[in-house]
């Protein structure tokens, strides 16, 4: 039907009808992020994530607590105190729970890039490359460990979040942030799809690891227990904000503000206590 001046008016099935909502497609990605943080704070509360360096047997007469600060935990050496392929798979938990969050914009790009009968595989493809990044980053620091986990905890700790504010006050840091914002154009099919997302997973992951690896050496210091959900938590806030700012720059000198006070505080408990 035609309405006075041209104009056409639309059916009532038209009309009426309700539009049906675009699935989320990274909704499985978002719970997988949950999940990671239910099993680490699990693993946290039953005492299954504990330092690399237990007390040292206390001698007859003296309570366990009186550990120097030289033997307590460094989570680097053996992430959550299970050397080898445990103490990675600990590491590679903490990695989803905390960057997972972080690449969700890159894993709706692929999602919206790819054919609907192989979306789902096309986003595992990418977040198993992604995950896989950060895992080979965590061997490397369990590889490098034995050369600073002697060291006094609060040293470690304070250096790592010292190297940490430096970091995201330099340029190359700005240059792998707007790395981590690009995206690349997508094959629909074939091999060149699977190769294509592969590639882009790898790419988006080597740039998050250039922004963000001084980040993830501070979980590294941070030891095991209660105090360090507290870490992974303010981590991973920095690296969400950071990956979600429209000024990322701003986000990056407030987060370098906050890790140099966290430096300081560290390295001057000791003496206030």
């Amino acid at each position: 039907m035609v309405l006075p001046g041209g104009a056409r008016a639309r059916s009532p099935r038209t009309a009426c009808a309700p539009r049906r909502p675009w699935p989320r497609v990274t909704l499985p990605y978002e719970l997988a992020a949950l999940a990671a943080w239910i099993a680490v704070i699990a693993l946290t509360a039953t005492g299954a994530v504990h330092g690399a360096h237990p007390a040292s047997p206390a001698p007859a007469g003296e309570a366990h607590h009186h550990a120097t600060p030289a033997h307590t935990a460094h989570g680097a050496a053996s992430f959550g105190g299970t050397a080898g392929f445990g103490g990675l798979a600990t590491w590679a938990l903490m990695c989803a729970a905390m960057m997972l969050p972080a690449a969700l914009p890159a894993l709706a790009h692929v999602g919206a890039n790819s054919l609907r009968r192989r979306r789902q595989r096309a986003m595992a493809g990418f977040a198993a490359v992604y995950l896989a990044v950060w895992t080979g980053y965590g061997a490397l620091l369990l590889a490098s460990a034995p050369l600073w986990s002697r060291l006094p905890g609060d040293a470690v700790l304070s250096g790592a979040l010292a190297l940490a504010a430096a970091w995201q006050s330099t340029v190359h840091k700005r240059r792998a942030l707007r790395d981590c914002h690009r995206s690349s154009p997508l094959p629909l099919s074939g091999p060149p799809a699977v190769t294509g997302t592969l590639r882009f997973g790898l790419r988006h992951g080597g740039a998050c690891l250039r922004s963000c690896w001084a980040l993830m050496a501070v979980m590294a210091a941070a030891g095991g227990g209660r105090g360090m959900l507290a870490w992974m938590a303010l981590l991973t806030g920095i690296v969400t904000s950071e990956r979600f700012a429209r000024r990322p720059g701003r986000t990056t000198r407030l987060a370098a503000a906050v890790l140099a006070a966290a430096a300081l505080t560290v390295a001057l408990a000791p003496v206030l206590i």
